[in-house]
């Protein structure tokens, strides 16, 4: 074990204590609410404690985020060198570097593990394509430290072209994260004039509208045929996410990311999806394709912390009307503003979470 590697693992590990740690403060303090039995005034000593772990929870949990993400970077990091140096076969992915998350956008994305897991995408898709070979991608030029997940090379901008027509001509199968960018245009003319059509396919992963509909338009021209419309293949949110493959006359198909409830896995959403999208492309290379197991666990993790929640507030309500009340309504007041807020910024395509990056840098 290389010496990344060991800093990555003392760092996950200690980032998943954390987490735990900071998740158990905060479900305590939730029992305890909704229990009817806080402490009386003369327990100064237990309400000093409660009050520590009501402040403190959240804190523990985004510096245990902190943690598990740089600990998996520098994993990321050594497992890369040997996944390019043997001779395995290789699943090229190709993306915008805009679509890589900042440690930020990680942290709030993740801040509830205990529903959302703590891997990311690109982590979950890596583990699904892993039958047809390794995951390999061209790293952000300066970057110190990777995202988890692809196998990163780090090339010059004058050699990164010849860098993706060896790796194209070399891959089992290529993926092209639908996006923005001259250079992801050009490694889309690439791909088709240099990969058989079943080889090649294009990953839209949470994709509004207005996005799909500029990339798709761009991308026609390239394939000389036309791709699903966005009106076609609308997911939830006024989002497209799916696999969009090719047949041999390059007809394309589109594969949604859907997956039955229980499906889905409770801390590997994303691995569920990809996996039910890309049972077409397991069976047309011939690989063995199985459905992930059930997640049980699901509804009863949701309705139990839903149940704490709001038996925890309403206790603390009627025991405290006149000072609780209040604040109920203004916690509820700001978690509206926030999703409107959240809701213009997608609309106008405002990446909020950039804001807060330098923070975390």
């Amino acid at each position: 074990m290389t010496r990344a590697s060991r800093s990555g693992r003392v760092r996950k590990i200690s980032g998943v204590i954390l987490i735990i740690a900071g998740t158990m403060f905060y479900l305590i303090r939730l029992v305890i609410t909704a229990s009817g039995t806080e402490p009386s005034d003369t327990e100064t000593t237990l309400s000093i404690l409660i009050g520590f772990l009501a402040f403190f929870g959240p804190f523990l949990t985004i510096g245990g985020l902190f943690l598990y993400w740089r600990g998996s970077q520098y994993a990321a990091k050594a497992d890369a060198e040997g996944i390019l140096t043997d001779h395995r076969p290789e699943v090229l992915y190709l993306r915008s570097f805009r679509s890589d998350p900042s440690t930020a956008k990680y942290i709030f994305s993740h801040f509830a593990p205990e529903l959302s897991g703590l891997e990311t995408q690109e982590e979950q898709l890596a583990e699904v394509l892993r039958p047809f070979g390794d995951l390999v991608a061209i790293g952000r030029p300066g970057e110190d430290l990777p995202e988890p997940g692809a196998a990163r090379m780090y090339v010059s901008d004058q050699e990164w072209k010849e860098v993706v027509k060896r790796w194209m001509q070399s891959a089992r199968l290529v993926i092209i994260r639908a996006g923005g960018g001259e250079n992801l245009l050009w490694e889309l003319g690439e791909a088709v004039e240099t990969l058989e059509p079943e080889k090649l396919l294009i990953l839209v992963l949470e994709m509004n509208v207005k996005d799909y509909e500029s990339f798709r338009t761009k991308a026609d021209s390239l394939l000389n045929v036309p791709l699903p419309e966005g009106v076609e293949t609308l997911q939830r949110y006024d989002q497209v996410s799916g696999f969009i493959g090719f047949a041999a006359d390059w007809k394309p198909s589109f594969f949604p990311l859907q997956a039955s409830y229980f499906k889905m896995s409770l801390f590997k959403p994303y691995q569920s999806l990809f996996k039910f999208a890309l049972k077409p492309v397991f069976k047309r290379f011939g690989l063995e394709w199985q459905p992930p197991a059930l997640s049980v666990a699901r509804l009863p993790v949701y309705a139990l912390l839903g149940i704490l929640m709001v038996v925890a507030e309403l206790s603390s309500v009627l025991k405290h009307p006149r000072t609780r009340l209040p604040l109920v309504l203004l916690g509820a007041l700001l978690g509206i503003a926030i999703g409107l807020v959240l809701r213009i910024a997608r609309r106008r395509e405002l990446k909020l979470v950039d804001w807060l990056r330098p923070l975390f840098h």
